[in-house]
Formats: C-alpha cells, sequence, structure tokens
C-alpha cells in the first residue's frame, strides 16, 4: 500500500452556521500551513472492581477531544481564521474590501484534512480558536499558530469539498512592516513583539446521551498579552512599566500602496490600551544590551470597543 505524504496533503476550513454542523453548501478555502495536529482522542476508564484475582476487567472509552494546532505564515487571506480568533467583523468597501475584526462571539468551523495522495480525509466540526500566537520579527515570514478545540471527528474517503476556494499565499514578512507604534509614537528599536490571544474556551461540557461529544464551547474572557524585546536605550519603556502607566502598541503591514487591492494587502494591528510588567533588563553578554518587557492588554475607554483591532484590506469579500 501506498504511504500518505505530508507534501502532498491539505487542510480547508468553512465557518460553521449551525455549531458542529457541516455547510449544506461547501465554499471552504484552501489553507497553505506548515504543520498540523488535529486528532480525536479518547481516553480510557479502568473498572475500580474486585473479582477475586489481579487481573483487571476491561476498561471502557471516555469522551471525545478533538483539538489541534495549525502554524503557518500571516497571510492576507486568511481573514477568516483572525475572525475566528476575536469573533466579530465589520466589512466596508468593495473590491477591496476593508475589515475591521475586534473582541466578540466566536464562530464555529468545520476543519479538514486530506491526504489527497491515499484519498483519506478526516474532518473535524464545531472547531472554535481557542488560542492565536504571533511573532513579529524584523526578517522573514511571521509566525502564526493557531490552537482549535473541536468536538467531532469523521473519516471519510471523499472530500466535503473537492474544489475549495485557492486563495493562494501572499505573506507579509518583517521588511514589510511600514511601522511600530508604542504609545501612539513610531519606535524604531523593536527587535520582536510576540502576540497571544487566548479565548479560553470551557472544553468541559459534556451532556447525557451525548455519546461522548462536546455539546458546546462557550468561551471566556479573552487575554491579550504578549511582550515586546526592544534595544536598552534609556528608561522610557521601562518607566512606564514601573509606573504601570496604560499605553498602546499599533503594528502595521503593508505590501505597495496597502490600499487592499491584489499585491496592496495591509493588516492594522492595535492594542489601544496595555500594561507593561516591569523587567529590568539583563546583561547577557559583552554586546548589546536588550529589554524584555511583558505586557497585558484590557479594554477601558478605548473608541474601537475592543482589547484588540486588527484591519485587514484585502480582495476577500467574505470573512
Amino acid at each position: 500500500m501506498t504511504q500518505a505524504i505530508g507534501a502532498k496533503s491539505r487542510i480547508i476550513y468553512q465557518q460553521e452556521a449551525t455549531f458542529k454542523t457541516t455547510p449544506a453548501t461547501p465554499n471552504a478555502n484552501l489553507l497553505y500551513f506548515e504543520t498540523e495536529s488535529f486528532q480525536s482522542t479518547r481516553n480510557l476508564i479502568d473498572s475500580k472492581t474486585i473479582r477475586g484475582s489481579r487481573d483487571a476487567t476491561q476498561p471502557v472509552i471516555g469522551n471525545k477531544d478533538v483539538k489541534g494546532t495549525i502554524k503557518t505564515e500571516l497571510q492576507a487571506y486568511v481573514g477568516t481564521l483572525l475572525k475566528g480568533a476575536l469573533g466579530n467583523v465589520v466589512t466596508t468597501g468593495t473590491a477591496p474590501y476593508t475589515h475591521t475584526i475586534t473582541v466578540g462571539s466566536l464562530p464555529s468551523f468545520v476543519i479538514e484534512k486530506g491526504f489527497t495522495d491515499i484519498g483519506e480525509y478526516f474532518l473535524y466540526n464545531g472547531c472554535k480558536v481557542n488560542k492565536l500566537d504571533l511573532t513579529v520579527s524584523p526578517e522573514g515570514f511571521q509566525s502564526l499558530s493557531l490552537d482549535f478545540v473541536g468536538a467531532r471527528e469523521t473519516a471519510s474517503t471523499t472530500s466535503f469539498d473537492s474544489t475549495p476556494n485557492d486563495l493562494t499565499k501572499v505573506s507579509w514578512t518583517g521588511f514589510n512592516i511600514a511601522y511600530i507604534k508604542e504609545g501612539g509614537t513610531p519606535i524604531a528599536t523593536v527587535t520582536e513583539v510576540t502576540l497571544s490571544i487566548e479565548n479560553n474556551l470551557d472544553a468541559s461540557v459534556y451532556v447525557i446521551g451525548g455519546q461522548g461529544e462536546r455539546y458546546s464551547l462557550p468561551e471566556g474572557i479573552v487575554k491579550v498579552s504578549g511582550k515586546v524585546k526592544a534595544l536598552f536605550d534609556g528608561m522610557s519603556l521601562l518607566q512606564k512599566a514601573m509606573n504601570s502607566q496604560t499605553s498602546s502598541l499599533e503594528i502595521s503591514y503593508s505590501l505597495g500602496t496597502g490600499d487592499g487591492s491584489s499585491g496592496n494587502e495591509a493588516l492594522n494591528i492595535l492594542i489601544p490600551e496595555l500594561i507593561y510588567s516591569p523587567a529590568s533588563p539583563a546583561i547577557a553578554g559583552p554586546s548589546g544590551v536588550f529589554i524584555e518587557l511583558p505586557f497585558e492588554a484590557f479594554y477601558s475607554t478605548n473608541s474601537t470597543g475592543s482589547s484588540i483591532e486588527m484591519v485587514l484590506k484585502c480582495t476577500q469579500a467574505i470573512l
């Protein structure tokens, strides 16, 4: 028999109108990815009964645990997944479009990984983004990771969408960062930013009669956090942390003119309100000294109405 090859595999995804229900009309998007770890597992529950010998009686299977991580690059045409990480989107314009994505109720997705060379497919329903991790770096592709929790796995020899939409891969790199602003002012000394969005999904909702499938996946309070690494050239950033001073962070990616047309896609990530955790710089050796400040975002009075806002300009009409 032929062994499946990772290079010939694919991932497609589509938003569900109803949780755990595959859309009646397939309209999936192809995802360019690096690695994935989707699977459904079930633990075995041992019996505690005693029968007069040291041999165990037969165990039974427990609830289904569907989850997985997809690692990829920050791309212009994964807006649906950015919406999946935050929840709310408002779209304006017509080809190109401007999508403003903020914190709201999370959608669910059907995600399928297909081993196309051997004709085997695994379909995952009721998938929500539990965590998004982004690394902003000065060169190369920008690392994006999405942790999902789901409800159901179905194996099949056919795909639920044999002709998914290929929106192509348009990735931003470190050279496409138009600017980084800290406290509303451009800053030129940042060497790395890590950003995490945690939705704190309640993965414990199993009901009697549900045959081990998750009944729902309620989201909790979102936690937006990260770390700014910068050259240590003075006390301004550290002083903000020491004083618990509210600040902000804005990262802007742009190709070409940044108007959202093909080849000119743009993404602006704004954290309007944040607090740094003070951490004085360490001397790691004789070379340059850096400062690394963890931060947490919050919402109080900012005009976006959200603890984080992403504005995506591209030619994709529907998120």
